[in-house]
């Protein structure tokens, strides 16, 4: 059973927030919203980059083909 709560103050909208903040205030939250933006930006490219590490067998030059020595031991 969900229960339903009644406010008795009324809701208050961002914009009318954001007109109450001193233009420092304005500015830290600006600064602080792009630093999350920036390090989500830098999380979700560590994310999806993955470095292709080279193989060993890439690095070894190939040999010619192995042949059957018929010499007696």
């Amino acid at each position: 059973m969900r229960l339903q709560r009644s406010f008795t103050e009324p809701l208050v909208t961002p914009a009318q927030v954001w007109v109450g903040l001193s233009t420092e205030a304005q500015a830290g939250a600006i600064q602080l919203m792009a630093r999350l933006a920036s390090n989500l930006v830098i999380q979700e490219s560590d994310s999806t980059h993955k470095e292709i590490t080279p193989c060993l067998h890439d690095s070894v030059t190939p040999r010619s083909a192995p042949s059957i020595s018929t010499a007696p031991p």
